[in-house]
């Protein structure tokens, strides 16, 4: 087995392995496959993935144990586990058949830095959403048309232009299912709901906030009094729509606020700490390494890394 087909079997064992088939990769950083069949992955700690985890399920059911709850996904389901999800156990029937994919953060946070036509709440669900909506038959088959698309591009390694395709294909899946989230709860379209619930106008104003006021502001109290809500409502709210507690996707956001500042060379880890309102460099530390599972300072040389490869 050649170093970069042994590099790329790690996001097959998020999937299990023995289920996994018709495998395209880019080294870590895109991988995309079908799985199969009936499996359950226990696993010794819970696995906080590298990898943005997409999975569409075409038939059977799929339980996660996600951040210590057990969820169940159906036939006709979407699945997004982004990078902060603490997985425990995955357990598949006998009838299970989905299309997936996992990305590295890198190239998703490249995305919607660079070429981001997105709106922010699509944004928002996609970083912290876990997912579950069923989704209509036609909205399935573009999805599994953009997998299996990603698969027989990523399986192709002579194109002399093979990492620009494949990464047009992640961006075009991205888009397919920001068209699908948007004629759901976007304004206009379809024509069965015109404009959007009151719970996703709050979502989207939360998100908005969020983004605004996250280097200073981590209660539930400050944002639901921005809303004009009680902190029960909106609480109740976040966790309707995206499956995780509010004080699980404030801490998410905090987390990508201090990767973000840590991009920047210039800045030191203490400034990053103060600026995040730390009461020390310690305790920023702490905070950090248990959102994502390295600490502030391999977290920048794993960048460092990861920036010089795929510049290369």
């Amino acid at each position: 087995m050649s170093e970069k087909k042994s590099k790329a079997q790690k996001p097959a064992v998020l999937f299990g392995a023995k289920n996994v088939t018709k495998v395209g990769y880019i080294d870590e950083y895109i991988f995309a496959c079908e799985i199969k069949g009936e499996d359950h992955i226990v696993y010794s700690k819970p696995r906080k993935p590298k990898y943005h985890l997409v999975i569409i399920v075409l038939e059977g059911n799929i339980e996660i144990i996600i951040n210590g709850e057990k969820f169940r996904f159906g036939k006709n389901t979407y699945i997004n586990l982004p990078t902060w999800s603490d997985i425990y156990e995955i357990r598949y029937d006998k009838d299970f058949h989905a299309m997936a994919t996992a990305t590295d953060r890198s190239v998703v946070e490249d995305i919607f830095r660079n070429r981001n036509p997105f709106p922010l709440d699509f944004r928002f669900r996609i970083d912290h959403g876990i997912g579950g909506e069923i989704i209509e038959k036609e909205d399935i088959n573009v999805l599994k048309r953009d997998i299996s698309n990603m698969i027989m591009s990523l399986s192709n390694k002579d194109h002399l232009f093979a990492e620009e395709i494949n990464y047009a294909y992640f961006y075009i899946l991205l888009t397919d299912m920001a068209d699908m989230m948007w004629k759901r709860y976007g304004k206009g379209k379809p024509s069965h709901h015109t404009e959007m619930s009151r719970a996703d106008g709050i979502m989207k104003e939360f998100a908005e906030l969020l983004v605004k006021h996250i280097h200073k502001e981590t209660s539930v109290e400050f944002y639901a009094e921005k809303l004009c809500i009680s902190k029960q409502y909106l609480s109740l709210i976040v966790k309707e729509k995206t499956r995780v507690t509010i004080g699980t996707i404030i801490s998410a956001m905090r987390a990508e606020a201090a990767a973000r500042l840590l991009r920047d060379p210039e800045k030191t880890i203490q400034q990053i700490a103060e600026e995040l309102s730390f009461a020390d460099q310690s305790s920023f530390g702490k905070f950090f390494k248990k959102q994502t599972g390295l600490s502030p300072l391999k977290y920048r040389q794993t960048l460092r890394k990861t920036l010089l490869t795929l510049r290369q």
